[in-house]
């Protein structure tokens, strides 16, 4: 059955809330302000997920998607939104998120750091089909959707694309990682099965002579030196690294003015060790913790003098110190590691999110143990997306005070 309703506003996810006889509706791909007929297509989870039908009055922010894919990649949500509008919809879903969550009585900041809203990501995981082509899964399916051209990517990942999905007869792989390292214009690709791939490596070199392929058991091949002057980081394509390069600098900066001296530093979820060269610059000692191999390993490769543990944050023994960044995955700190945290009562606490639903739970539980939340910073580093990263400081205070950003 068909409904008629108004879109309120857009949710965490980039879902529209609109409200029938039943409850609450979300929808894709629509805007606030906008009436909308819908139809309800089932009821998950206590929720009633909808389909958009047609839009009645369109928003004015509305635009035409340039991608051919949109709506059917599992990726961009945000394509039929002008960019200025996507930004001001982010900052309310945080600010949402915030007050819902979080118990959070302040304002979040009006500014948000921008990034190019397309050719912004170096890094991308591409699955592949059972006829060896390769794209990203169908919004909503397990299936694939083949694609020769991404907006997000620059041209050299796009050209390996196009390449790839052109061949008679392309090799199936399951997964693929591709990685540009701006620093060496080199395209490098990490691919699943090893002996496929080693079985193929000579053809493999033959048709892409200018990409670095690796897969497990040879990634040494596939490690490059990145530079973000003054610093560099040893990096491969298996490995998680900040995809937006037009924001490292931002980033670094932001939280550099966080930061001050101290005899001990932690950098927890470390990665690579995309923060350690600032810990290094106002520590005396600096402990860094990853769960992954492949990323402490190369962090152990750029950063020798930094004693790296290479453990799940849950197991770590956490020692004291004056300051600790956590830059955790989506789901947030464990409940473990935020007890550990406070119970050693850090000075300070650098906390990068990708996610304003799990920051947002965390701050509540902090600033009910007298962390003050002295800053907060928003990057927009997933232009077409919902997402919003976060940088945010906190102080732990004597007495308790107020939650608000000051």
């Amino acid at each position: 059955m068909i409904q008629k309703g108004t879109v309120e506003k857009i949710v965490n996810g980039g879902w529209g809330l609109v409200r029938c006889s039943e409850g609450v509706v979300l929808l894709n791909y629509v805007l606030p302000g906008e009436d909308v007929d819908f139809k309800i297509k089932e009821k998950a989870r206590g929720i009633l997920w909808g389909e958009l039908v047609n839009i009645i009055s369109p928003s004015p922010h509305r635009i035409s998607p340039p991608c051919p894919y949109f709506g059917t990649c599992g990726g961009c949500v945000f394509q039929h939104i002008d960019y200025n509008y996507q930004k001001i919809i982010k900052r309310e879903i945080l600010q949402n998120d915030l007050q819902r969550i979080g118990h959070f009585n302040g304002s979040v900041p009006g500014h948000i750091i921008e990034s190019p809203p397309y050719c912004n990501r170096i890094r991308a995981r591409f699955k592949g089909q059972t006829d060896g082509k390769i794209g990203f899964i169908r919004k909503g399916t397990n299936c694939v959707i083949p694609i020769h051209h991404c907006l997000l990517f620059p041209e050299t990942i796009n050209r390996f694309i196009e390449t790839w999905n052109n061949q008679l007869d392309p090799i199936f792989f399951f997964q693929a990682e591709i990685f540009v390292n701006p620093t060496l214009s080199q395209v490098y690709v990490f691919l699943s099965q090893p002996p496929v791939a080693s079985k193929n490596a000579p053809h493999l070199a033959k048709l892409f002579p200018s990409i670095v392929f690796s897969w497990k058991g040879c990634e040494e091949h596939g490690v490059s030196l990145l530079s973000i002057p003054p610093y560099s980081y040893y990096v491969s394509p298996d490995v998680f690294f900040q995809v937006n390069p037009f924001q490292w600098e931002n980033m670094l900066k932001t939280v550099e003015s966080f930061l001050e001296p101290c005899d001990t530093a932690i950098d927890l979820y470390s990665g690579v060790g995309f923060f350690i060269p600032l810990l290094k610059k106002y520590s005396k000692k600096v402990i860094a913790v990853e769960n992954e191999g492949p990323s402490a390993a190369l962090g152990k490769r750029s950063f020798p003098d930094v004693e790296f543990l290479e453990i799940p944050a849950e197991k770590f023994s956490f020692p004291d110190a004056d300051i600790i960044i956590v830059d955790p995955p989506r789901p947030g700190l464990s409940k473990r590691v935020i007890e550990q945290v406070i119970k050693k009562r850090y000075k300070k606490i650098i906390y990068i999110s990708c996610s304003s639903a799990s920051f947002s739970r965390d701050l509540k539980i902090l600033a009910q143990n007298r962390y003050l939340l002295s800053d907060l910073r928003l990057f927009d580093l997933f232009p077409q997306t919902a997402h919003l990263e976060t940088i945010s400081c906190f102080k732990l205070q004597d007495t308790p005070d107020s939650l608000s950003v000051r």
